[in-house]
């Protein structure tokens, strides 16, 4: 005989409102009464999602058999998210008998309803036999390695994954997709660069670059524009790597980016192009206000530019940061070996001796350094020729001043402070070069050495 409570809750199940329906199956579920199931098995009818939803979560927590047919009728259910609850409440009563239901729910399934059902495959100690379970099993646990192992068989899995999987599951079957290196997978991949997620649409583009497939050099140039700083950053990088020349208009816009990671890696890819219509572009990336950007300009003037583009390559030996000051000494002497020579160099002294007044340590020694090599002339006599005495000096000798430098917290300017001291080879700086002996670096210690050394020989 039906208890009065089951009773009451049968009758609630057969009321037109569904909160109704769904709170009497939530007693259903409390009351934890076998005769219960027939009537939760009848709820699986039910119009409303919520309440078949409901129903299945009921039916989980029983062990009679009607109750697990009953959910493996649910993995057919026509909503997704019913197919999903039956086969987590299938993994919570444990009944081997729905194994062979939930494999055949793996194979055809969408991806959320696969990565469910899987799980409670793994629960039941269940081991794909075919490929196609193998591959399908796999994409759902989301072992991407070892789906890759299959080659092109696992196309089709990957590009339901791709179409409809959660996003973090997409970037790995774009990933995976670009790992196969079938050309059949770029269209997956141009069509993946429509993804409503910024993660997605940037794997999809790293992975075009991996593949270097021309035909995606079209399909690249809109994501320019994208509204995702990550995604600009990966087209940016992956145009550069086609080295596609109808690709160095579109990509000279950028230099206006209003992100630098944008504009740094826009260097660096126009200089892979190796064209000069990519100059001025380049040249005005290397004024850039980011030093990361400059240091990559530079570089990439080494590579684009000629014996016409030296003077920028020199005055960026003066540039505040000494990333890109080594950067742009580089890249001169890839152009031309014998830079200093060149007339254009030559009139660039006074600019340099300018540098001379700058603010920061590191560029005075690097104008001093410049302007020696240039001029052939000592550091004092720079000094006592400069339009203006170094304002940071304050009438301080220029062995006081690079004897000041020697105090600097940068290794590389307590170093060519030293090494502008060793120069001048004469004993009035033997007394600063004393104060290096015991500096932390071995190299500034080395500098100093030898730069007493050169004193005393020549006194």
């Amino acid at each position: 005989m039906v208890s009065t409570k089951l009773w009451l809750a049968q009758r609630q199940l057969a009321t037109g409102s569904p909160q109704k329906r769904l709170e009497a199956v939530q007693k259903l579920r409390a009351l934890e009464d076998p005769d219960g199931v027939p009537f939760l098995v009848e709820a699986l009818k039910d119009a409303e999602v919520a309440v078949r939803i409901e129903v299945t979560w009921a039916l989980g927590d029983f062990k009679q058999p009607d109750a697990v047919k009953a959910l493996i009728g649910a993995l057919r259910d026509h909503a997704e998210a019913v197919q999903e609850a039956a086969a987590q409440a299938l993994k919570k009563n444990g009944n081997a008998t729905a194994i062979e239901a939930l494999v055949g729910t793996l194979m055809r399934g969408t991806p959320g309803v696969q990565y469910h059902t899987a799980q409670t495959l793994h629960a039941l100690n269940w081991l794909p036999r075919t490929p196609g379970e193998q591959i399908s099993f796999y994409v759902a646990r989301g072992d991407f390695k070892r789906v890759s192992m299959f080659g092109s068989a696992a196309i089709p899995a990957l590009a339901a994954v791709l179409r409809g999987g959660s996003g973090e599951r997409r970037v790995a079957a774009a990933n995976t997709l670009a790992e196969l290196g079938e050309s059949s997978v770029v269209k997956l991949l141009l069509s993946a660069l429509r993804d409503s997620e910024a993660a997605v649409r940037a794997a999809a583009v790293n992975g075009l670059a991996r593949m270097g497939d021309p035909q995606a050099v079209t399909g690249l140039l809109p994501l320019l524009k994208d509204r995702d700083r990550n995604v600009r950053v990966a087209t940016v990088s992956a145009l550069g790597q086609m080295a596609d020349t109808g690709a160095i208009r579109p990509l000279t816009e950028l230099v206006e980016d209003r992100e630098w990671e944008v504009r740094a890696v826009l260097a660096e890819a126009l200089g892979r192009f190796e064209d000069r219509s990519a100059l001025p572009a380049v040249l005005k990336l290397v004024k850039d206000r980011d030093q990361e950007v400059r240091q990559n300009a530079v570089d990439a003037l080494g590579r684009v530019g000629d014996e016409t583009t030296l003077d920028n390559l020199v005055l960026a030996m003066v540039d505040e940061h000494m990333g890109v000051r080594q950067a742009a000494a580089r890249a001169a002497t890839t152009l031309d070996p014998y830079w200093q020579r060149s007339p254009r160099i030559q009139a660039l002294v006074p600019e340099l001796q300018a540098a001379l007044r700058h603010g920061d340590s590191g560029v005075q020694v690097a104008a001093a350094g410049l302007l020696r090599r240039l001029t052939g002339r000592s550091a004092t006599e720079l000094l006592s020729s400069s339009p203006k005495r170094v304002g940071t000096l304050a009438g301080d000798s220029m062995t006081e001043f690079f004897q000041r430098l020697l105090l600097d917290a940068d290794e590389d300017v307590r170093l060519a402070a030293a090494e502008a001291l060793g120069r001048e080879r004469s004993p009035a700086t033997i007394p600063a070069l004393q104060t290096a002996l015991s500096d932390k670096s071995k190299w500034v210690r080395r500098a100093a050495e030898q730069g007493i050394t050169a004193a005393l020989a020549s006194a």
